[in-house]
């Protein structure tokens, strides 16, 4: 083995045995706030990326209630005029 192969080798070992100890470190944890911090202060990566499609979510099922609420408003009003038509051809027919 040349010289150079031998120095190449070396620095080789001496950086896997100087590196192996970093790369087996569990990753740092965040540290913990004690403190409330507005949203608009945190970094973007705790902010909430999802907030607009919560917002949507939302609307969607809001949207979705308020067309099944008025929905039933109508058929029972129609139920209603059915039973009022009803009633008069019963009070009609008893007269007769």
């Amino acid at each position: 083995m040349t010289l150079t192969k031998r120095a190449l080798a070396f620095a080789i070992v001496l950086l896997t045995l100087t590196a192996m100890p970093l790369l087996a470190q569990p990753p740092a944890q965040p540290q913990q706030q004690n403190e409330y911090v507005p949203i608009d202060e945190l970094p973007p990566q705790d902010q909430l990326p999802a907030a607009p499609l919560l917002v949507v979510a939302y609307a969607v099922v809001m949207l979705g209630l308020f067309a099944y609420v008025m929905s039933v408003a109508r058929r029972m009003a129609t139920v209603q005029r059915e039973l009022e038509r009803l009633e008069s051809d019963l009070k009609r027919g008893s007269r007769a």
